[in-house]
């Protein structure tokens, strides 16, 4: 009998075997005699299910041992540089500490840095490296798209589930599933060796009948492809599988997205629902959201602090707030600005004297008559919601406060240092140096959504994008928490959302700015 492997050792005996067909190993090996996951995924490339699954198989057997014999409170790190598998498919897993920054991706959301010693987050850890090993990233919205095994898909959907309730109960209920696999592939050969002939046959004749009829086809979708595109690109992206990105969608009430008027200086992108506006060296443009094709509609104008409300873009300037006419690009001074911000709340427009008084007026779009509504405050990230303000207040601390539109019946919503925050769909989405935080509009119900530094949160229908990390890469991730996808790989100083795009000042390119869908395709620097 082989006794098994102990926490931390290497296991030997009767072993399931990493083995092609013919009995060798696959991986390269060279004169070593062991090497990591992360490894053999870089060099080799991505694994195939029979080799993902024994892998997992063995991991899972040495996990089993470590909760019954070692239960203590020591750091778990299951990732691919900590498992190990040698030149006799043997796996080992080091017993070793990573950084908290490395193990994110591996860590249960609702436990955080808590799952690195709780056995009940091992199986999402495990699930997290099946998916790895099978795609190569560490991203959720990508296994729909890569994984063609979808027996594999389902253990790692199910290891990964956002609701622990779904997930496999532990590392044993995960290991039967695993065994039921392999003895439902064994049948499933036999039966497919069983009709190889028939299918065969039918797949010769089938092959004659689609080459002609491919034939036929292709000369029709050259016709039609020109006329269909615009039509048909957001439609295909948003149906593409296990994507679920999608853009902010045009909110005819607000002027903007409050993450983008979140953003230092004002918000520098717009959506009308038609198109894409942003500001370039304080001249406002049109873009086209299919071509990405630009044109000037001001000039010159020292603009910032861009919206669009009621057919109008507004943005402010120096002394006045301007708006602009993008079908005629006729511009028309509408009120004083002061040097200010102005935002478009709920079909209100106010202004806040940032720079001078500190006062926050409304603004009559009729009359264009300014109302002063209270005393001298200092905010950040102000946001309008049902009548009440909603801000950081840097001067305490940078804790998040509200109270009426006078200035009355202040409250503290969160206590703490917020870098910056958000309002969608009343809940606050609010970046610290610990993390992604989302809470009601009074402070309760906090859900902690990462546990990276983070920055600058946008949040609208299509999910929540953000700065994340030392690195500052521009990340999104879906409102539920389940997927998360990188869209700028690079430094990013600040960003924001316009309908399918994202224009961000690229802070390895001395904070130029840079637009990109918000697929992560056609990133290029805007010139």
């Amino acid at each position: 009998m082989v006794r098994p492997a102990r926490w931390g050792e290497r296991p030997s005996g009767d072993v399931w075997g990493v083995m092609s067909v013919q009995g060798k190993p696959r991986f390269k090996w060279g004169e070593r005699a062991e090497r990591p996951i992360s490894e053999i995924v870089g060099d080799d490339g991505v694994l195939r299910s029979n080799d993902i699954l024994p892998i997992v198989e063995q991991l899972c057997r040495l996990l089993g041992n470590r909760d019954s014999e070692d239960a203590g409170g020591r750091r778990v790190c299951i990732h691919p540089d900590t498992v190990m598998v040698s030149v006799d498919g043997d796996v080992r897993l080091e017993d070793r500490s990573l950084p908290l920054s490395v193990m994110d991706a591996y860590l249960p959301p609702e436990l955080g840095p808590a799952g690195l010693v709780a056995p009940a987050a091992w199986v999402y850890a495990v699930g997290m490296l099946m998916l790895y090993m099978a795609t190569g990233q560490e991203r959720k919205a990508e296994e729909d798209a890569v994984i063609s095994n979808r027996p594999l898909l389902a253990l790692i959907e199910r290891c990964t589930a956002f609701d622990p309730e779904e997930r496999f109960r532990d590392i044993e209920d995960l290991l039967e599933a695993i065994r039921h696999e392999k003895r439902a592939w064994r049948k499933a050969l036999f039966a497919s060796l069983a009709t190889a002939g028939t299918f065969l046959i039918a797949g010769s004749l089938f092959f004659l009948w689609q080459e002609g009829a491919s034939r036929g086809s292709a000369v029709g979708e050259a016709d039609a492809f020109g006329s269909g595109y615009a039509d048909g690109y957001e439609q295909g992206f948003s149906d593409a599988p296990g994507i679920g990105l999608s853009g902010a969608p045009f909110d005819p009430r607000n002027g903007n997205l409050s993450g983008n008027m979140a953003a230092e200086g004002g918000a520098i992108a717009a959506w009308s629902g038609d198109d894409v506006f942003f500001l370039l060296d304080g001249s406002i443009l049109r873009m086209d959201p299919y071509t990405a094709e630009a044109q000037v509609l001001a000039s010159d104008a020292g603009a910032y602090g861009l919206h669009y409300h009621d057919g109008w873009l507004y943005c402010c300037t120096g002394e006045e707030i301007v708006r602009v006419d993008p079908a005629t690009a006729e511009k028309e001074v509408f009120c004083d600005s002061r040097g200010g911000q102005l935002y478009i709340f709920d079909d209100g427009f106010y202004l806040y004297d940032s720079v001078g008084t500190g006062y926050l007026y409304r603004i009559d779009p009729g009359t264009r008559a300014m109302t002063q509504l209270n005393g001298a405050m200092e905010y950040r990230c102000l946001n309008v919601v049902d009548g009440r303000l909603y801000y950081i207040d840097p001067n305490r601390g940078g804790s998040i406060f509200s109270c009426d539109l006078d200035g009355g019946n202040a409250g503290l919503i969160s206590s703490g240092s917020y870098e910056s925050f958000c309002v969608y769909r009343d809940r606050i989405y609010a970046a610290t140096g610990d993390g992604l935080i989302r809470m009601d509009l009074n402070g309760g119900s906090p859900e902690m959504l990462s546990v990276l530094p983070a920055y600058s949160p946008n949040a609208s229908d299509g999910g929540i994008f953000y700065i994340s990390g030392g690195g500052r890469t521009l990340e999104w991730m879906s409102l539920d928490g389940r997927t998360r996808y990188t869209v700028v790989p690079t430094r990013t100083d600040s960003f924001n959302v316009a309908g399918q795009w994202i224009f961000y000042r690229n802070g390895d390119d001395g904070g130029a700015l840079w637009r990109v869908r918000i697929s992560g395709a056609d990133n290029a620097r805007i010139s």
